[in-house]
Formats: C-alpha cells, sequence, structure tokens
C-alpha cells in the first residue's frame, strides 16, 4: 500500500469514525455531562423556580464508592494465577509486581475513580497503558578531587565530562621545604574540579486516563481488541511533537487546530472562563490536532492485514510501524451486546432528572404563590401602591370592604411527593443505587431484623456488583494483562522494588509462561464483617485439624494457616501482615509437615523426666569429680614443670659460668703467647737492625767489598 492510499484509508477512518461517534454518542453524553454538573435546561422563565435536580450525581456519586471499595479492599488488586508446574514462583512475582506498578509507579486509585467516573457518567471509560522510555540527566560538580579519585569517577560509562580544571601543587614536607623526587625534579600532585553530566535511561508502563471525546473506533467495531481501527484524538504543543521524536520542519509545517477544544463534551464540561485559549504568537506552544492511530491494512500484500501504529496530522503521516499491542482498554457500566457504546447510569437517570426538576421547580411555585398570592383589586378602590408593595404585615388601603381579595391557591405538595417518591423508586430499579446501599436511617433499624437489612442491602447492591464484575472481567483485566505484556517486551534489566518491608529483584525475563498466567480481578466481594466471619470459621477448622491430627495431616499446613491469618489482618484493614506475622516459606512449610515422633502417656512422660532428671544429677557428680582430679593433676604437673624448668636454669646458668672462666683462662693463655712472640718479634729486629748498620759502617770504612747482608 502506498502512502497516498494508506493517508487516504486513514483519513476515511477518521471521518468515518467522528460522523459515527457524533450521530450516537455525542449528543448524550453533553447532556449527561450537564445533568451531572446540574446546569439550567434553557426553559427557565424569569420570576419561577429554577432549580435543577440531581439524579444523575446521585446516581454516579453512590455508585461510585462501592465500585471502588469493591477492588481496593485488598492490597492485591490483580492476582496472576501459575498454569503449570514451576509458575508458582513466577506467578507471585508478577502478582506483587503489576499492583505495584499500578499502585506505586501510577496513581491506581486515582486512575480507577476517573475511569469508573467516566464509564458511569459517559457510557465508556478509556485508559491507555504504554512503555514510556525516559532519560534522566543530571550535572553534578565534584572539587578538590586527586588523580585516584577522578580515575574513579570516570569509570561510569554513563557520565559525560562538561567542564574540567586541574592545578597543580607543589608537595611540600611538614617543614614547609619542598619534596624532590629521584630525578631532582620538584614533586607535585594534580586538584581537579570537574563539572560532569550523568545519563540514565529508565523505561517504565505509564497509564493514563483518556477523555472520552478523545477516543475514536470504527462505527463496525465491537471491542478494542478486533476493530478495524481506533485512535487517540489530542491536541499537542508543536514542542512536545518535537521533543517525542518527530522532524522539527514537518511539525512546523502542520497546521493549528482547535477543533477538538471545542466539541460539546468539552464545552460542557468547562465552564465559559475555563474554555481554552490560544497561545499568542508562541508558535512553539502552538497546539495541533494529532492522531495516533491504529488501524489494520495489509501492508506488504500478502493477503493478510496487519496492525500498525500511525502518527496523522495535518493531512500527512508522520510515522508508520508495525506493532502487536493497542494500549486502549474500554469499560461500560451496561454494555450492549454487539455494540462497543453501551448505557452509562447517567442515561438511566437523566430523563427522571428532567421530571423530578419539573415538579419540584412547580411544586416550589405552588408553595410560593399559596405564601404569597395573587389578589384581586376593585379599580379606584385600592391605593395600588400600598398592593403592590408586598411586605410582611404591610397596610393596604382601602375605599370599601372587599375591595381586595385573594385567590384560592390549591396546595399541591401533597400530591407532588408521592410522586417524587416513586421516581426515587424508578431510579432505584434502573441503577442499583439504594439508600439502603449507602446507609441506612437508624429509624428504619427500629422495626426491621437484621437479616431482613442484610436481605435487604444485597438485593440493593446486585446491579452494583454486577457492574464490577463486568469491569474486572473486561477492561481491568485487559489492562493488566497489557501491562504484563509491556514489561515482558521491553523491561530488558532486573528492577529492584519495596515489598512488605523488604527489597526484592524483579525480572520479567525470568517468568515461565509469562503471557498465559490468568489474571483475577474484582476480590472484593462481600463486605469486610462478612469476610471476617467466613475467615474465622476456617481458621476454627484448620486449629481443629491440626491439633487432631498434628502438622502432617493431608488437610490444612501451617502454611495455608499463616495465609489465613494473614487475610484476616488485611480483611481488618491493615495493608501488611507481615508485621504481626512471620511468613513462612514453602521450605518451612515442607519441613514443618514432616511426621513427627508420637506423643507419650504424661505418667511415662514423668518417669522418662524423673529418670532424666537422676541421669543428668549423676552425670554431674562425675563431671565435678573429674573436673576436680583433672585440676590436681594439672596443679602437679605444673608444679613438676616449674621445678624441672629450675633445676635447667641452675644447670645452664653453672655450665654458663664454667665455660666463661675456660674461655678466661684461655684468652689469658693466648694472650701471654702473643705477648711472647711480639718480644721475640722485636728482638729479633732490633738485632737484625743493628747488624745491617755495623755492615754499614764496615763498608764505608772499605774494610771489605763482599759484603753479605743477611736477609
Amino acid at each position: 500500500m502506498s502512502q497516498d492510499q494508506l493517508k487516504t484509508a486513514i483519513q476515511a477512518a477518521i471521518d468515518d469514525s467522528i460522523g459515527f461517534i457524533e450521530s450516537e454518542t455525542v449528543e448524550q453524553r453533553k447532556q449527561a455531562l450537564q445533568a451531572y454538573l446540574r446546569q439550567p435546561y434553557g426553559n427557565e422563565v424569569e420570576g419561577k423556580s429554577q432549580i435543577v435536580t440531581g439524579e444523575v450525581a446521585e446516581a454516579i456519586d453512590g455508585a461510585l464508592p462501592s465500585l471502588i471499595r469493591i477492588f481496593t479492599s485488598s492490597d492485591q488488586i490483580v492476582v496472576a494465577d501459575p498454569v503449570g508446574p514451576g509458575d508458582e514462583a513466577g506467578a507471585k512475582q508478577a502478582t506483587d509486581y503489576l499492583n505495584h506498578i499500578f499502585l506505586k509507579d501510577n496513581s491506581g486509585i486515582t486512575i480507577l475513580h476517573n475511569w469508573f467516573f467516566d464509564a458511569l457518567l459517559q457510557k465508556n471509560g478509556i485508559v491507555k497503558a504504554v512503555w514510556e522510555e525516559k532519560e534522566d540527566v543530571t550535572k553534578e560538580t565534584y572539587r578538590g578531587l586527586s588523580d585516584d579519585e577522578l580515575a574513579l569517577l570516570l569509570q561510569d560509562k554513563d557520565i559525560e565530562v562538561v567542564e574540567q580544571d586541574t592545578v597543580t601543587e607543589p608537595i611540600i614536607d611538614p617543614t614547609g621545604a619542598p619534596v624532590f623526587d629521584q630525578f631532582g625534579m620538584a614533586a607535585t600532585y594534580n586538584i581537579h574540579d570537574i563539572t560532569i553530566k550523568k545519563k540514565i535511561d529508565s523505561g517504565k508502563v505509564v497509564i493514563n486516563n483518556v477523555p472520552p471525546e478523545e477516543f475514536l473506533i470504527s462505527k463496525s467495531g465491537v471491542s478494542i481488541k478486533t476493530t478495524p481501527f481506533c485512535a487517540h484524538r489530542r491536541m499537542v504543543p508543536r514542542s512536545d511533537m518535537i521533543a517525542m521524536g518527530f522532524d522539527e520542519d514537518q511539525v512546523n509545517a502542520l497546521p493549528a487546530s482547535n477543533d477538538l477544544s471545542y466539541t460539546p463534551e468539552r464545552v460542557a464540561r468547562f465552564s465559559p472562563g475555563e474554555q481554552p485559549d490560544n497561545q499568542g504568537n508562541d508558535t512553539a506552544m502552538e497546539e495541533i490536532e494529532v492522531f495516533e492511530c491504529y488501524i489494520r491494512f495489509d501492508a506488504d500484500e500478502d493477503g493478510i492485514a496487519e496492525l500498525h501504529q500511525v502518527f496523522y496530522s495535518g493531512n500527512e503521516i508522520l510515522s508508520d510501524e508495525e506493532t502487536d499491542y493497542v494500549p486502549f482498554y474500554s469499560i461500560c457500566p451496561l454494555p450492549i451486546p454487539h455494540k462497543f457504546f453501551g448505557n452509562s447510569l447517567a442515561d438511566r437517570t437523566v430523563d427522571l432528572q428532567l421530571i423530578k426538576t419539573t415538579i419540584t421547580r412547580q411544586m416550589l411555585d405552588n408553595m410560593y404563590l399559596t405564601n404569597n398570592a395573587r389578589v384581586t383589586a376593585v379599580e379606584g378602590q385600592v391605593n395600588l401602591d400600598d398592593l403592590l408593595t408586598s411586605t410582611a404585615g404591610g397596610v393596604i388601603r382601602t375605599k370599601s370592604v372587599g375591595a381586595v381579595q385573594q385567590l384560592a391557591v390549591q396546595n399541591m405538595a401533597a400530591q407532588s411527593f408521592p410522586m417524587l417518591q416513586y421516581l426515587d423508586s424508578v431510579q432505584a430499579k434502573r441503577t442499583g443505587v439504594t439508600e439502603m446501599s449507602q446507609g441506612l436511617d437508624a429509624n428504619i433499624l427500629q422495626n426491621v431484623t437484621a437479616a431482613a437489612i442484610a436481605s435487604m442491602q444485597q438485593a440493593g447492591s446486585g446491579k452494583i456488583e454486577l457492574i464490577a464484575r463486568i469491569f474486572a472481567e473486561s477492561g481491568v483485566k485487559e489492562m493488566f494483562e497489557g501491562i504484563m505484556h509491556l514489561v515482558s517486551k521491553y523491561q530488558q534489566k532486573e528492577r529492584i522494588i519495596r515489598l512488605r518491608g523488604t527489597y526484592i529483584s524483579v525480572d520479567p525475563r525470568t517468568w515461565a509462561n509469562k503471557f498465559d498466567i490468568s489474571i483475577n480481578v474484582g476480590l472484593g466481594n462481600g463486605n469486610r464483617d462478612q469476610q471476617m466471619a467466613m475467615l474465622q470459621m476456617v481458621l476454627a477448622k484448620q486449629e481443629q485439624m491440626l491439633a487432631q491430627y498434628g502438622p502432617g495431616n493431608p488437610f490444612v499446613s501451617f502454611g495455608q494457616y499463616r495465609g489465613v491469618l494473614g487475610r484476616m489482618v488485611e480483611a481488618a484493614g491493615f495493608k501488611d501482615s507481615a508485621e504481626f506475622f512471620k511468613p513462612i516459606s514453602p521450605e518451612q512449610d515442607q519441613q514443618l509437615a514432616q511426621p513427627q515422633e508420637p506423643q507419650m502417656p504424661p505418667e511415662i512422660q514423668m518417669m522418662m523426666q524423673k529418670t532424666q532428671a537422676d541421669i543428668q544429677a549423676q552425670q554431674a557428680k562425675f563431671q565435678a569429680d573429674m573436673q576436680m582430679q583433672q585440676q590436681k593433676m594439672q596443679s602437679d604437673l605444673e608444679f613438676e614443670r616449674q621445678k624441672a624448668a629450675l633445676d635447667m636454669q641452675l644447670q645452664r646458668e653453672k655450665s654458663a659460668a664454667e665455660l666463661q672462666i675456660m674461655r678466661e683462662k684461655e684468652a689469658s693463655k693466648l694472650q701471654l703467647e702473643r705477648e711472647k712472640l711480639e718480644m721475640h718479634f722485636n728482638l729479633k729486629q732490633q738485632e737484625f737492625e743493628a747488624e745491617a748498620r755495623l755492615k754499614a759502617l764496615k763498608v764505608g770504612a772499605g774494610i771489605t767489598s763482599n759484603i753479605e747482608i743477611p736477609g
């Protein structure tokens, strides 16, 4: 399919869906909003009652708390059940993570409130769940870093250096003199001041409520899953479109529009002072109408239509990519089979509000006329200024008796109140919202039994429970399945979250059968008193079985017993049962279920205890004697050791003294020999020198020419 063909197909689908919705639902949604806000009908008459009753608001505001309570009475809005062996751990982790995403990552309670409110008032409530990639950029400045600290900081791959200033300083010893290295150069060190930019890529599931007028669906669509076309129609500033990654030139060339801002539903929702206005001359904040379309068409011409996500604006295709996921989820309180748009509680009560408004206005006008009735006056016999001045106790001057007579006005209040009560009963039958379901009058309880009251409450809440089950099995269940699909597909790393006071690691990539896990929602059946009574009965039976058959019985385990205790704590209104009872792991539960030794009769137990006590006493006495013997032996051994050590010390000292004497004698002997040798050497040297001098004298005197000098 070419781009021109795709543009033609998308524009035709948009036109058809807008035309279908405008002809079927826009006017009804506008009237519902006006009725909820008690806006005037436009037929008011000056001087008469202009009251507008609030049946639509009463029905919606009465049903909404019950529905929210049904879905939030437990801390687990959704439960993932295992479908095969080995899925238990993954199912439990999926349960915790899905609830965390909805309630903590997103404002889950607010989303439910707005979602249910839109459905009860405007036929269908729409939410959108998408995976949003986010890049958090933070700037940090560090001063006075050393080389090692700088190297350690720059090891992080997500860090980008924005600015760096390095100062080199000489190293000074304690005396204040500079330090030199082995080459005679002055030693220095570096001080770094650095500014870094850190980028952290993170992604999460983002859930938002979609105003009903922004959602488009094909007129042939029965559900969002099977419809050939649906779209999110919204006004987006140009700067946001550029931030989303669309081409800047293409975005700036798109025409501005405010058609969506003035749809009948939005005009009815906002007062005149709240209506949107233009952004002046700021082109970046100028809003354009963008359609995020999900359309099925045969792009590759293989005869099979694929689902595509197409962003479309101003007859231009901004992006087109194949997808496997439609992020919209719809709920309808009173669905009509084989149609997307069903009925709302407002549709069931808007006509009753008009009737009750008319009756109430007429009744009040009747009361006004009764209290200030019209009169007849004989012309010329009455002071008209006095007559026209209506003042309590005022005087009307007349010229004759009977000149002024009051017209009789029949009081219609007595006939109007039964009619209003009848209309209230009709509204209760249509919506299921009654005084019984919202709270009881204390006077009623005086003459009605508790069983009758409970029966009336259950009968009145039947339609509310049906609406809750429809919500649970349609949009709410599909939304949690979509959240599971998103985290399984797009979360590429584990995440650490805090649950029940502890931090756990969640990695959807490890979940087994992750697309087959069933989702159960709408868990808040019955009120808390009924839940508590049932849990107490179950707990009593469990205690009886554990006491009678032991922990290894085939009926109940300690883990199941702990589970009931936890449910009782939660039914009492506490979110975390771990504050009161420690959780039991499967390993602990299995260990506790191991067969225990049979119990002995009390007499035998007492005898065994006495025998055990006697044995322990004998063992204690024997151990005491042994300890005394060991202490005596240790003292004797210590004495002998010390005596032997003393003898050895004396022997060593004696040997050392003898050795010292021998060394001194030997030294003196050696000294004597050394002195003898030195004397002999000196004597020989003197003889040699004398003989040498004698010979020298002879030679000098010429006594002989053959003189031999010895040596």
